[in-house]
């Protein structure tokens, strides 16, 4: 390299070292300061060498590489080779110093030899070592930002980072007003690299450095706390765990592997804490790729951002929020962290005694004598089908079981069978003094739900449930947490009337001014008109009813054909002349998925209950019937009011409710107040 090389390297440096500044600083010993050189050579760092004109007084640095140091003298080369013989020639060495990114280290040696390659050093008996900064900074590459403040625009490349600070090297603009930023305004900052955005927010700047061959920008997050979802009034409780998890990430910033100990969990998030001088959590910022390892082989991967940043007296505690994470890994999350808070609840285990669960079904009631006896020729099959959703775990199906040494005592569950939906159903529980299961079950499933309904992948925005009126308890927590609401687009209630209906062989065929056809976009949108002005509530939305339906349910359809499920839906339309009088939803899925056979059923929507005679509706559900095996069809048919006009007997009522999981914290108040004490105030919802 030529002598011009050393003009990049060589350059005018602060008269960094006064006797006074070395008074205040702390010593540190020969022994010490070798470790600490050798950790920088084992790094492949640099040094800087300090040296004063002997005329002119001012002074100039330049980085060099130490080497092995096992004595009291040091060899350090130039880190940029040149001509540093001749360029210092005027210059006399004064010492020199480096720093681990909190502290700053300055070194009196004394210098024995300066070449063209390097110099040798005797170190002193001790050093000075000096805190210029709260919290350590690490160097950056790879990162590019964007910078907006009232209506200028930069790009720039992060250099540095900490937990509070970071730096932004702007890159060369031809607008040069573009470049300059008021200080006394927050600016806008987002942080990015080629696969992923990892910031953005408001931030203060702290220092402008600009020089003929720099602009650096220094910022300083605004908030240390930011808010990434609506706040719950009802949060998931986090638990302390015994032994503590850690959480494994490469930081998406620094590019670091950190390893970070937790201090509680829950199933939504985990608080950690950090040392206060190397800190690298930033509220704000998302953490691609993370993993929770419990212990060695036993861990969950997730996507998750950094929502606030807290001192405390002994460590900073940062909350960290999980924005995603595969259905397996959650289940995994949240079955050991339930078990960990009743070690008598299982959420969607894979290894359920199929026999102790058909004896629970039987022995609690759920399964009656009239029930039985419409399952009892396909039993075999709902024995595959029990197998598919309680020993294989698909993604369309979660359960929550009570079980002491070996005897279920609780049970309820929910699949999803639209695309956002989930139904809850076959919820049943023993009488015991000594557990109340029924209400634990229900518990615990509400709490899965309140902690994976904000994940993606959970696909989960409404949660549906039919129910009998006159089941005291169903209608008292479903039902009364519907009215509680006193909303029909938070919480709905909608009644169907329920029969089996035997088709008619010779049933007579539809006259010329009426017809039978597949639903069309249009005639949704008829519905949904309809619906609004009926009930006004959710069963259109939570059902997949709208005019996107047919596209939705093929997408929905095929989860459950990958899944070794069966699910079928087609929509046809009944009109007079054009005019849409009833709609008939085709729902055929597994026998045994619902054990009313809800979803393996024929919905009928009435809309013209005053025109629409019995016998065209009996028409269509027999000319239906040829989707179905058994002889008996289950019909949900609504309005309720339909049946009563026209005579048609049915054999009970079923309510349909749909919650807006946005509206999921006053519902579970409302369920919190069943099991709650009488002289304890509640709050009105």
């Amino acid at each position: 390299m030529t002598s011009a090389g050393l003009k990049s390297s060589l350059h005018l440096a602060k008269d960094n070292v006064t006797q006074d500044r070395d008074k205040d600083s702390k010593r540190v010993s020969r022994t010490r300061l070798k470790n600490y050189l050798n950790r920088i050579n084992f790094r492949n760092g640099v040094i800087t060498l300090h040296f004063r004109h002997s005329k002119y007084k001012h002074s100039v640095s330049l980085p060099a590489k130490p080497q092995i140091c096992n004595d009291s003298y040091l060899r350090c080369l130039w880190s940029e080779y040149a001509d540093a013989e001749k360029k210092l020639k005027h210059f006399s060495f004064i010492n020199f110093s480096f720093t681990d990114g909190i502290k700053h280290f300055h070194v009196h040696a004394k210098l024995i030899e300066l070449t063209e390659n390097g110099v040798y050093l005797e170190l002193p008996d001790y050093c000075f070592e000096r805190k210029y900064r709260v919290i350590k900074r690490h160097k950056c590459n790879g990162v590019s930002a964007q910078i907006s403040q009232d209506g200028k625009f930069t790009r720039g490349n992060l250099t540095s980072f900490s937990a509070q600070y970071f730096g932004i090297k702007l890159q060369e603009s031809g607008n040069s007003f573009a470049n300059e930023f008021d200080k006394t305004v927050p600016a806008n900052v987002i942080l990015y690299t080629e696969t992923d955005h990892i910031y953005s927010g408001s931030c203060d700047i702290i220092r402008h450095s600009k020089t003929p061959n720099d602009n650096y920008l220094v910022f300083k997050p605004v908030k240390d706390n930011i808010q990434l979802f609506k706040p719950k009034e009802i949060r998931s409780e986090r638990l302390q765990l015994n032994p503590l998890p850690n959480i494994i990430f490469q930081h998406p910033l620094t590019g670091k592997k950190i390893s970070l100990g937790l201090i509680d969990i829950s199933g939504s998030g985990f608080a950690v804490g950090e040392d206060e001088d190397n800190a690298l959590l930033m509220p704000g910022m998302i953490l691609p790729e993370l993993e929770i390892e419990f212990i060695h082989g036993f861990s969950v991967k997730c996507r998750a951002q950094v929502v606030y940043r807290a001192p405390t007296e002994n460590y900073v505690k940062c909350g960290v929020a999980i924005i995603d994470m595969g259905v397996q890994d959650h289940l995994k999350l949240s079955s050991f962290l339930h078990q960990a808070k009743n070690s008598h609840s299982y959420i969607s285990t894979t290894n359920v005694d199929l026999d102790a669960l058909w004896d629970f079904f039987f022995e609690s009631g759920f399964v009656y004598p009239e029930k039985y006896a419409h399952i009892v020729e396909q039993k075999e099959r709902f024995h595959g089908l029990f197998k598919k959703l309680y020993n294989q775990s698909p993604e369309i199906s979660r359960h929550v079981i009570y079980q002491d040494k070996g005897k279920i005592y609780g049970h309820v569950s929910m699949f999803r069978y639209y695309a956002n939906t989930w139904i809850m159903h076959h919820h049943a529980a023993l009488k015991s003094p000594k557990h109340k299961a029924g209400l634990v079950v229900m518990e615990h499933i509400l709490q899965y739900i309140n902690e994976c309904h904000m994940l993606a992948s959970a696909r989960m925005k409404y949660i549906a449930c039919y129910f009998q009126p006159k089941n005291r308890f169903a209608n008292r927590v479903f039902g009364g947490a519907a009215r509680a609401l006193e909303d029909q687009q938070k919480c709905s209630l909608d009644a169907f009337a329920y029969f089996h209906y035997e088709p008619d062989p010779d049933y007579k065929k539809l006259p010329k001014q009426w017809s039978l056809d597949e639903t069309q976009p249009e005639d949704l949108q008829l519905l949904a008109q309809w619906y609004s002005k009926q009930s006004g509530g959710l069963m259109i939305k939570g059902l997949d009813l709208t005019s996107d339906g047919k596209i939705i349910d093929e997408s929905t359809s095929k989860e459950y054909k990958k899944a070794g499920l069966d699910r079928l839906r087609i929509l046809y339309s009944l009109k007079k002349d054009d005019e849409l009088q009833a709609l008939f939803v085709v729902n055929r899925s597994d026998l045994g998925l619902n054990m009313s056979d809800l979803t393996n059923c024929i919905q009928v929507f009435v809309l013209e209950d005053d025109k629409l005679l019995e016998n065209r509706v009996t028409s269509v559900l027999s000319e239906l019937a040829k989707y179905y095996e058994q002889e008996e069809i289950p019909v949900l048919l609504y309005p309720d009011s339909y049946p009563e006009k026209h005579s048609i007997k049915f054999d009970k009522i079923y309510e349909l409710t749909v919650l807006d999981l946005d509206y999921l914290s006053p519902y579970l108040l409302f369920m919190q107040s069943l099991t709650t004490q009488k002289n304890k105030k509640i709050k009105n919802l």
